[in-house]
């Protein structure tokens, strides 16, 4: 056989044979190990409640303000930012009740969908994925997000509310969160990119976070975390919102 027609054979059954599909890792591997990453679920289970402060900035609109998180189990959660030029915003989930007050809108409580997501954002547990809080859990592909090969998570609550997480495949870390949310303009499509880790005690917390929604990007800048601080009184709903509550 002469050797250009065993080339043109070996050529044939080459184009034959099916490219090998890259296995992926379960979805539960991913977050287990984005949970070693951040200090593993002991150091996250002796924690039951974090103060976060920090910076917020919308870098087109020249607007900065002072950020403040709280959060506590099991499903509590507060955001306030302070703006010198607009006045305080905050929103917050006390555990059943979902609100908003602002200087431009004023009060306002959550109903349907909004609450729904309200409700899984302040899931103190979120970042381990429990079956008992996410119904569903899927490694779709791997995908470049903000130029990192990230692995691709598909996650559906129990709410049914769903969205695409991303995690770094070198470090483990969660690094990006894409979804739809419910806001008074109507369904926005949201990306949230997490940068910039750095250990606050026992834990890793993404000290840089980028969100982007409506056209806008806002950048979350965390400078202090502490543990076991709050008081449960700090979430409960103030007087405007209460006002507003069926009797």
């Amino acid at each position: 056989m002469q050797l250009s027609r065993v080339v043109t054979l070996v050529t044939a059954i080459i184009a034959f044979v099916p490219p090998l599909q890259e296995s992926l890792p379960p979805a539960r591997d991913i977050v287990s190990r984005h949970i070693k990453a951040i200090g593993g679920e002991a150091a996250l289970s002796a924690v039951s409640s974090m103060r976060i402060r920090g910076r917020l900035e919308i870098p087109s609109q020249k607007i900065v303000g002072d950020l403040e998180v709280l959060t506590a189990r099991p499903a509590k959660q507060l955001y306030r930012v302070t703006v010198p030029s607009i006045g305080r915003i905050e929103n917050g989930y006390d555990g059943a009740i979902g609100w908003s007050v602002s200087p431009a809108a004023g009060p306002e409580l959550f109903s349907g969908r909004q609450l729904a997501e309200a409700a899984d954002d302040a899931w103190f547990d979120g970042p381990l994925h429990a079956p008992g809080h996410v119904r569903e859990l899927t490694t779709l592909a791997r995908a470049d997000f903000d130029g990192k090969p990230a692995y691709k998570v598909r996650v559906v609550f129990m709410s049914g509310s769903e969205q695409i997480e991303y995690f770094d495949t070198k470090t483990g870390l969660q690094i990006g969160v894409e979804s739809s949310r419910a806001m008074p303009q109507g369904v926005v499509q949201s990306v949230s990119i997490l940068r910039d880790y750095r250990k606050f005690g026992q834990l890793l917390h993404a000290s840089t976070q980028l969100q982007r929604a409506l056209g806008f990007e806002q950048v979350l800048t965390i400078v202090s975390c502490e543990y076991n601080v709050v008081p449960s009184s700090a979430f409960e709903p103030p007087a405007e919102v209460r006002a507003l509550r069926p009797r």
